[in-house]
């Protein structure tokens, strides 16, 4: 049977995306949305289960089982946006602008598209498609515990799908990742807050101290930003500070100081090894008496290499290549997406497939109507080159 492409119907998408942007879904708040996507997964034809071990942020599972054995092929997607004010949904002839538009409810709406496809065509297919949709993805709310909670119960697949980032039009596969951790960091000093008179100039300068294990923090980014990146796909490796919180009101003494950012790092690191690395940073900062400082984390996404040769990666190449055309290019990316906890924590490979993904988290979020139905043809194109070619081995 040939590839049912012309399946593909851009209204369905549409209809289906509309309904899921109509229903926020800030991290840690999904469960409405999850039983929304739960439904339209049914409705297209899945044997659908939600999983409710967090009852404020359930997994969707979807199966549809193909004619003929073979492999799994995962489909996923998280199912939370940023807790970021955005104006109620708009949808135009051209555009839907909306909070978690373009992060990632398009990637999903494209995922049930092509379910529908594989049902209305008879399941004529090898192997399975498994389809698992998520919350707790966006950081720093997010710790991607349901996801890592999937992958501990064995519910993925033999290879995977991410529906966001890479674009249909881009012809990239991403091969690499960096890994991603925030880091929190509090200087102190004993005592309380108190009227800046009453603090004499003899007890423990937190402001001085604050200065040395920002400028400290500082100039290791630097240090990490000039060393010439491991052969591969990605830039150097990077320590950003993103936030400085220093006292609460204008007359008073703070007893602590709070420092928060990124380290971002490359596949030759783990996140042990830069953990260490802060923080020993940090350790070795001299500070004044009274004075001490302690380093936090909350892993984002670890970092990841995926082998080119693996049948996914030539899947997806193949489909590129016959759909959008050559050459294609191989890519590594700085942002985290889900594969940077299939690949190296499921051990699944896996490629991303986005659905128009330009304006996520912008202050107008929006995705272009006329792109959706393209994304889904590669999508589709892609699980089926998968599906059949890891039978036939």
């Amino acid at each position: 049977m040939n590839v049912p492409l012309d399946r593909i119907q851009g209204d369905r998408i549409i209809e289906d995306l509309w309904r899921l942007v109509s229903i926020p879904s800030p991290t840690g708040r999904e469960r409405q949305v999850a039983f929304a996507f739960a439904d339209l997964l049914a409705r297209a034809g899945a044997v659908v289960e939600v999983d409710e071990s967090n009852p404020d942020s359930p997994s969707v599972i979807g199966r549809v089982q193909g004619n003929r054995p073979g492999k799994t092929l995962q489909l996923a997607g998280h199912l939370d946006h940023i807790d970021i004010p955005h104006a109620p949904p708009v949808r135009t002839a051209t555009t839907i602008a909306a909070r978690g538009v373009g992060d990632m409810k398009n990637g999903l709406a494209g995922i049930l598209e092509i379910v529908r496809v594989l049902v209305e065509t008879g399941c004529d297919f090898p192997g399975s498609v498994l389809v698992t949709a998520f919350g707790l993805h966006e950081a720093p709310i997010g710790d991607s515990s349901t996801l890592i909670g999937l992958i501990q119960r064995g519910i993925k697949g033999d290879a995977a799908i991410v529906t966001e980032q890479i674009h249909d039009t881009e012809g990239k596969i991403a091969l690499e990742g960096k890994g991603q951790a925030i880091w929190n960091v509090k200087v102190q000093r004993a005592g309380e807050a108190c009227h800046e008179l009453n603090y004499s100039a003899t007890k423990p300068d937190l402001f001085s101290g604050s200065l040395a294990v920002a400028g400290a923090i500082r100039d290791e980014g630097r240090r990490l930003a000039a060393i010439p990146p491991r052969p591969g796909l990605l830039s150097a490796e990077s320590l950003f500070i993103g936030q400085m919180h220093y006292g609460d009101f204008y007359n008073r003494m703070p007893v602590a100081c709070t420092l928060q950012g990124t380290r971002r790092w490359n596949p030759d690191k783990t996140f042990a090894d830069v953990q260490q690395g802060l923080c020993e940073v940090v350790a070795k900062t001299h500070l004044p008496a009274g004075v001490s400082a302690s380093v936090s984390w909350r892993l984002t996404g670890e970092s990841f290499a995926l082998d080119p040769a693996e049948l996914i990666v030539s899947a997806q190449r193949q489909a590129i290549e016959t759909l959008v055309g050559g050459p294609v290019k191989s890519v590594g990316i700085a942002a985290v997406a889900d594969t940077s906890r299939l690949i190296p924590m499921g051990g699944v490979p896996t490629v991303l497939s986005g659905f128009d993904n330009e304006f996520a988290h912008a202050d107008h979020e929006m995705v272009r109507l006329d792109r959706l139905p393209g994304a889904a043809r590669l999508l589709l194109l892609i699980a089926w080159n998968y599906l059949h070619q890891a039978a036939a081995k």
